[in-house]
């Protein structure tokens, strides 16, 4: 229920977070946050480090998106006792920004952490400290990758301590749940996905051209782009389809992908890449194509699958540890990844079949799993569940 007698009041602290440099960075955090505004009271710190800073320390305020969001700047040292002045910095930031969401509000009920380790750290104190209890929401694929397991020994022990000490950790996968306890970080676990905004759907005009999508962070270590570049020259130049390959996104490997579709005989004629966009810019742009390609090594949900889908998009996705939990061949296509073979047939496929999917009920059934209001009641209940716990 959203008019429940008892809102809680729950502080959420986050490693990722939109913001000048980044505005994808993080935004599944600020829809979790968002959605749990509808049934709690909620505050957000991001605590980031910028060096334009003209002064030490900086605060920022705002509601815009329905409840309290802090930003807490601090200036990174350069010196060399940097190693101890710049975490001591991140904690100061932290506490002033801590002091702040205190100010609007009589008392903080819950803590949520979105991605460890720092902002569980700080949980961690506040809850040895001040005795107030702390979740953990993870969606980091560190854990699946081998980064976890590459981490010092004492920043691998102080995450488990972490975990260990949280009332609960929410993933957003099965996947991500087996890697972490296999890892040994045991806790009791829940799933809530990412949260999808609705669309009002626009049928597409039918054209000649066919047009393909991909979002992703430019890392083709997980994504595999130049796997799809690959099956796209062949489709384009030896298949003779009147295809466009659209890629919005940026990051490490942008430079080499552009080398390699301009290498291909690609660029702004079949491939057209539109750089690191805003969530809004990526919506507008479903309504311009025909469906989308997930050709990922590694994914912990991907927010990529379920937002193609609730534009009535149907998708090709490799079985990747996050898609597969949701994906079916009523909303497209799996493949194997790392599969030339298995993706361009895909492709080929899919060219022919698209209009077959019924783009209203692609966007009713990830409605059904990703709304605002799904979601939020998911958390809500969580909440309830620990803070009426005996052992809080």
């Amino acid at each position: 229920m959203k008019n429940q007698e008892k809102r809680y009041h729950v502080l959420f602290l986050t490693k990722w977070y939109p913001n000048k440099h980044d505005v994808q960075l993080g935004v599944f955090v600020r829809k979790h946050a968002k959605a749990a505004a509808e049934y709690a009271n909620i505050s957000l710190i991001y605590v980031f480090a910028d060096d334009e800073l003209s002064s030490t320390y900086a605060l920022k305020k705002t509601s815009e998106n329905g409840f309290l969001e802090v930003y807490s700047f601090y200036k990174k040292s350069n010196y060399f006792i940097k190693f101890f002045v710049n975490p001591l910095r991140y904690l100061i930031a932290n506490l002033k920004a801590i002091k702040e969401v205190k100010k609007q509000v009589n008392k903080i009920d819950l803590i949520q952490v979105n991605v460890l380790t720092r902002p569980g750290f700080i949980a961690l104190l506040l809850y040895c400290f001040n005795k107030i209890p702390y979740i953990i929401v993870e969606h980091w694929t560190g854990y699946a990758s081998g980064k976890f397991q590459s981490q010092s020994f004492i920043k691998k022990y102080i995450v488990k301590l972490i975990v260990n000490k949280s009332k609960a950790v929410i993933v957003v996968s099965k996947s991500l749940k087996d890697k972490m306890l296999n890892l040994g970080l045991s806790n009791k676990y829940t799933i809530i996905p990412n949260v999808i905004e609705n669309v009002n759907l626009i049928e597409r005009k039918e054209e000649e051209v066919i047009r393909i999508l991909t979002v992703a962070d430019l890392y083709d270590l997980h994504k595999n782009i130049s796997g799809v570049l690959n099956a796209v020259a062949k489709i384009a130049f030896e298949k003779k389809y009147k295809i466009e390959y659209h890629i919005i996104g940026g990051g490490p490997d942008e430079e080499l992908l552009k080398q390699k579709a301009n290498d291909l005989g690609l660029v702004n004629n079949i491939v057209f890449f539109h750089g690191r966009k805003t969530n809004e810019y990526v919506y507008d742009f479903y309504k311009k194509i025909d469906f989308v390609i997930i050709n990922s090594r590694l994914e912990t949900f991907s927010v990529v699958a379920a937002e193609a889908i609730v534009n009535g998009k149907p998708i090709i996705t490799t079985i990747c540890g996050g898609p597969e939990e949701f994906i079916s061949e009523n909303q497209g296509i799996l493949i194997e990844k790392d599969n030339p073979q298995e993706l361009e047939k895909a492709i080929l496929l899919m060219i022919e079949k698209y209009k077959n999917y019924d783009s209203k009920a692609l966007n009713e059934y990830a409605m059904s799993k990703f709304s605002y209001h799904e979601i939020g009641k998911q958390f809500f209940d969580q909440y309830t569940t620990i803070l009426k716990s005996k052992n809080v």
